[in-house]
């Protein structure tokens, strides 16, 4: 990999800014200056460092994102707040976004540039679980159990796949529902078919993935041994 590269990847500054890094003096490959941003470098062997800041390399970042209300799922937006401003550090990386909450939903978001993992977490084949805490404005019919299990049309051609819900039994307004796919607002549209407007709606699972302790707009990366679960699943 190219120095100038490495170092924009691993959150030096553009390759301008780095270039002129360069041009000063202060990064230096296995203990001698770097004379140039094209020299190529091993990341598994040179030490490089950044003034006494060693540099190291990541081919993929993990992140996972207690959303709050109110943020976008989207890397720029002209009106409202993006959930990239809450991974701020991460800026310097190209993150996607697995799986999209709405703007008024909270929870787990994931956000990573493994490309292979965001399609195999969102691909409809793979059947990937994800959960949600939902609150609706009236009590639920217990019949919805068996239906959403069957799975059911919401219109021409959008069929959904069998899901699994959960009533709460002190609070009928209340329920867990875990869906495998992702369709556009399909919660809300799988309650709205019949006839239960969604007050909040709330991710805490995918996968094997859960929130945790984390609070609403912290995040943190994902260990190694998550990443692996994620893949295996």
């Amino acid at each position: 990999m190219r120095l100038d590269r490495l170092l924009a990847n691993t959150g030096f500054g553009t390759r301008a800014e780095v270039k002129r890094l360069i041009k000063m003096g202060v990064v230096s490959i296995n203990g001698m200056p770097a004379v140039s941003p094209q020299v190529s470098i091993d990341v598994t062997k040179d030490k490089v460092l950044v003034g006494e800041k060693v540099v190291v390399y990541q081919a993929y970042v993990y992140v996972m994102l207690h959303k709050p209300a109110g943020y976008v799922s989207a890397r720029v937006d002209a009106v409202d707040p993006t959930v990239m401003a809450l991974v701020e550090p991460f800026a310097y990386r190209d993150l996607h976004i697995v799986g999209r909450l709405d703007k008024d939903t909270t929870g787990l978001l994931l956000l990573t540039d493994d490309g292979q993992l965001t399609h195999h977490l969102t691909s409809p084949r793979h059947d990937i679980p994800k959960s949600y805490q939902v609150v609706v404005n009236q009590p639920l019919d217990s019949a919805l159990v068996r239906t959403f299990a069957d799975g059911f049309s919401l219109g021409v051609d959008d069929v959904v796949k069998p899901a699994k819900i959960v009533i709460d039994s002190t609070d009928l307004t209340k329920a867990v529902v875990t869906i495998y796919e992702g369709k556009f607002h399909q919660i809300k549209r799988m309650f709205l078919k019949f006839g239960y407007e969604v007050i909040t709606l709330h991710r805490d699972q995918v996968g094997s993935l859960s929130l945790g302790n984390l609070l609403e707009g912290q995040y943190r990366e994902l260990t190694r041994n998550e990443v692996l679960q994620l893949k295996s699943l």
